[in-house]
């Protein structure tokens, strides 16, 4: 028994004053040594792992990198983590010795040639578009006319306005008046108005300059590459599951109940005054599992005392300590008092319905 487990006139005097204070003014004060006493010792708790794990990979870094605060080691499962070392809330990174080393990248200089203009700093662009207004079908109503002459000008025109494509205007093409599309005067086709008939439109990916900083290396030229290991902690939490179920009737009382804790860390011994059925009951979470590193377990207790009245069989009371330490006594109705009860609301109901049906 704890030490701050209830005594049995502990409990009774609880009980009396309980009674005393609810109901049981008017009727005989029962008998408190006839009270029958069964105690719950209750046990609840989580225990919280810490895991590790060890990884080991190469990596690479653009540019110089200073990974002189970081520390070294030969083989990463013989590294024993000092004081300070903690990988639990962020993992630590280690550099194994003698992997660090410096080396080109594949661009040279940190440029690599544009993918989209191909080095060229342009890309190609047709210097003549299809009249919109027309679409190059019907630039001119005197297309025969254009036998002896060039098709296409020079330098392709801009486009012309094209508000009214029913009107015509004198076709540059033929020098036929009334005759050609306004939009491109009889050639069917107009300046492409991005690249103005140059025939190359400036690479913007570039900034017409051919090469792009390299993704690799982003520009520096070099790459610094390493054995990295890494160390990381995981929390693993898991509950306790209790030996002795909670009263299901005081349930959310208990939530305010002054509950002995116990915190212990990785090797403290478990509480001298637990019973033998308690430890046996913790011995399966308490389990050394794999590449586990630390632990917490938090335990909390708490004694129930149930008391029945030998003349009463339909109440319960329930004792136990609250979160000041006093004890406090909660009555409730016990399992042969709820089906008693639920009789008697159905002898009631029924009763009533007859009543309904005999008046109609």
């Amino acid at each position: 028994m704890a030490a701050d487990d209830p005594s049995d006139e502990e409990v009774r005097a609880v009980i009396g004053a309980h009674l005393t204070r609810f109901g049981r003014r008017r009727h005989p004060a029962p008998a408190l040594e006839d009270l029958l006493l069964t105690r719950s010792h209750l046990l609840e708790g989580t225990i919280t792992r810490r895991t590790e794990d060890r990884t080991e990979q190469t990596r690479h870094r653009p540019g110089t990198i200073d990974l002189s605060d970081r520390p070294t080691y030969d083989v990463l499962g013989d590294y024993k983590l000092g004081p300070g070392e903690s990988p639990l809330d962020r993992p630590l990174d280690l550099v194994r010795r003698g992997t660090v080393h410096l080396r080109s990248c594949d661009c040279g200089n940190g440029r690599r040639q544009c993918a989209d203009c191909r080095g060229m700093t342009y890309r190609p662009c047709e210097p003549a578009q299809v009249c919109a207004a027309c679409q190059g079908v019907t630039m001119c109503t005197q297309y025969l006319k254009h036998g002896g002459l060039p098709s296409t000008p020079p330098r392709p025109r801009k486009p012309g306005r094209a508000d009214r494509p029913e009107e015509r205007v004198t076709c540059e093409g033929c020098h036929t008046p009334d005759s050609a599309c306004p939009g491109c005067r009889g050639w069917g086709k107009v300046r492409c108005p991005q690249c103005e008939a140059t025939g190359r439109i400036p690479c913007a990916s570039c900034s017409r300059t051919g090469t792009v900083k390299c993704t690799t290396c982003e520009g520096h030229g070099n790459l610094t590459s390493w054995t990295a290991g890494r160390i990381k902690w995981t929390r693993h939490p898991e509950t306790i599951t209790p030996p002795v179920p909670r009263p299901r009737r005081i349930g959310s009382e208990l939530n305010a109940g002054g509950w002995q804790e116990d915190r212990l860390d990785t090797g403290d011994p478990l509480p001298g005054d637990l019973s033998l059925d308690q430890r046996t009951a913790l011995e399966p979470h308490l389990r050394h599992r794999k590449d586990e590193r630390q632990r917490q377990v938090v335990l909390r207790r708490l004694t129930v005392v149930t008391a029945r009245l030998p003349g009463s069989p339909h109440r319960e009371f329930y004792v136990f300590r609250g979160a000041d330490g006093r004890l406090r006594a909660v009555g409730r109705l016990s399992q042969e008092g709820r089906w008693k009860a639920s009789v008697i609301a159905g002898a009631v109901v029924a009763l009533a319905i007859l009543v309904l049906v005999l008046i109609r």
